[in-house]
């Protein structure tokens, strides 16, 4: 997995200059104005290290690096030293320039991402009423905790809060309550609920008492930012792109010289008589002279010979496919028919364990 980042310089005059696009797949991808960046921004209101886009699994973040005039996300800058979940189409604007960023896979890749998607959620689906959970977890955007990630197993609450004897996540921070949340994961889903704090609890920046979770969710208890995520219900899937080979790990937006345009010839001067071609039109070929009607009939051959009639070749048949594997639709029906003998098979073991 990588990402399309579309580089766009900003003229004085409001019309944007000719879009530069760089595909990458580096872990960390800097961008500034100095030469060792993956992305240099020729300019000089940009620093030498301006941003940077992080990846973590499948998500991706970006972040200031303490630069002079600030880096904006869709038009809110950005905090120094906080991270930033980026989603296909964000921009992220340094000095002039306008980023705008895509997750992008192969498309083979993306095919092959999409169908195991499919057939996860379709096990998942079986599976749920047998207690069987999903990888969920809260990543921690901010303070001392940054990066860590906080797994959510099934049938347990978190009680997050500054207390250390009483609360399962102690967020140290003066904005947080001693018992400021609780966050619960069943069979319904994960839920959040505000345990009457004094700053409250934000959800997507709106501040709620209780509400169920999605994938991507952003929460803020007092000044910590968590975010989370669920694998198995992605709202948001890579852009499948075919893959570019040669392509420059670099981006440099100096000004190019300008190409010669090349000369225009001057117009054939057409004959006496002849009709007037449009500008822009293709000039139509010359009449041929119509042979078929001075042409002299063939001559009558005394006996017509019938030709031969030849046997027509019967296709070769493919060998039949008892499962056609490039079919979602078959991976999708294994993984489900898969989960259903392995069910029938446990059922059977404790039918024949309790006998």
């Amino acid at each position: 997995m990588g990402v399309r980042l579309t580089v766009k310089l900003k003229s004085e005059a409001g019309a944007g200059d000719e879009a530069k696009i760089v595909t990458l797949e580096d872990e960390l991808i800097n961008l500034g104005r100095d030469q060792s960046c993956q992305v240099v921004l020729a300019q000089k209101a940009v620093s030498r290290n301006h941003a940077r886009i992080s990846r973590d699994g499948a998500l991706f973040f970006v972040e200031d690096l303490g630069s002079s005039y600030g880096t904006h996300l869709n038009g809110a800058r950005l905090p120094k030293g906080e991270k930033r979940l980026l989603r296909n189409g964000d921009v992220i604007a340094i000095a002039q320039f306008d980023v705008t960023f895509d997750r992008v896979n192969e498309l083979s890749e993306a095919i092959s991402g999409q169908t195991q998607l499919a057939a996860r959620r379709a096990v998942r689906s079986v599976m749920k009423g047998l207690g069987a959970g999903d990888n969920s977890y809260l990543r921690v955007m901010s303070g001392d905790k940054e990066g860590q990630h906080i797994e959510l197993a099934e049938g347990q609450e978190y009680v997050f809060g500054r207390d250390r004897a009483s609360a399962d996540v102690v967020l140290t921070d003066d904005l947080v309550s001693r018992r400021h949340a609780k966050i619960r994961r069943d069979w319904s889903g994960v839920t959040l609920e505000d345990l009457q704090s004094r700053n409250g609890v934000k959800l997507n920046h709106k501040r709620v008492t209780r509400a169920t979770l999605k994938d991507r969710d952003e929460i803020e208890i007092g000044g910590v930012r968590l975010l989370f995520v669920d694998p198995t219900e992605a709202r948001e899937e890579s852009l499948a792109m075919p893959s570019i080979e040669g392509a420059a790990p670099t981006l440099g937006l100096e000004e190019e010289p300008p190409q010669a345009k090349p000369e225009p010839t001057p117009d054939a001067q057409p004959e006496p008589g002849a009709a007037p071609v449009e500008s822009g039109a293709a000039p139509e070929p010359p009449m041929e002279p119509d042979d078929e009607a001075n042409a002299e009939p063939p001559p009558e051959d005394e006996e017509a010979q019938p030709e031969e009639e030849q046997p027509e070749e019967e296709p070769a048949e493919e060998p039949s496919k008892l499962i056609d594997l490039s079919n979602k639709r078959s991976l999708v029906a294994l993984a489900i028919g898969g989960t259903v003998i392995i069910i029938a098979i446990v059922f059977l073991i404790m039918l024949l364990a309790g006998a």
